[in-house]
């Protein structure tokens, strides 16, 4: 299909638009599926996919050939569950919520949540990402990461406030 997907592609950017009917009736059904285990809700994500195929095909031109076009099509899927998400259910970002993270008990919605809030964590200053993941996934005290980090237990609060407050803007 790879070869086939490339073809239509090149088709529709020379101004084929019926090719992208082709590639639709290829993935709604896969994509529809994707979008409803983000919202359990049927016209959620049928309205999400919509919205995805035309955002694909509005930015077809910035599709990359070396990647597949499916995988293309569901990150941005993806991309708009998880800001319907966020418009929902915005991310209290306390402590409870970067306790809960590596819980393996949490829903689907929250496992989405809790992946972008992995993901930001992964951009943080290295002192920062360092303080979240060793006081919120391993449990230590601020003397114990001070300690570990050659640094003093004030030092590693401010740290932690910082990276509280930088991951509140990146995902809001």
């Amino acid at each position: 299909m790879k070869q086939e997907e490339h073809e239509l592609i090149v088709r529709i950017l020379d101004g084929d638009e019926q090719s992208y009917g082709v590639l639709i009736d290829h993935y709604k059904e896969g994509l529809y599926r994707h979008c409803f285990r983000f919202t359990r809700d049927e016209d959620a994500a049928e309205d999400i996919a919509q919205r995805a195929f035309i955002q694909a095909y509005v930015k077809l031109s910035d599709f990359n050939h070396i990647h597949a076009f499916s995988t293309w099509l569901y990150k941005i899927a993806t991309n708009i569950a998880l800001g319907e998400l966020r418009k929902k259910h915005p991310l209290p970002l306390g402590d409870e919520l970067l306790e809960n993270l590596a819980s393996s008990h949490a829903g689907t919605e929250q496992q989405a949540m809790y992946g972008e809030l992995y993901r930001a964590i992964e951009r943080l200053p290295d002192n920062q990402k360092q303080v979240v993941k060793l006081r919120y996934f391993k449990g230590k005290k601020y003397e114990q990461i001070a300690q570990e980090m050659n640094t003093t237990p004030g030092s590693v609060k401010g740290w932690i406030y910082r990276a509280k407050k930088q991951l509140k803007e990146m995902l809001t």
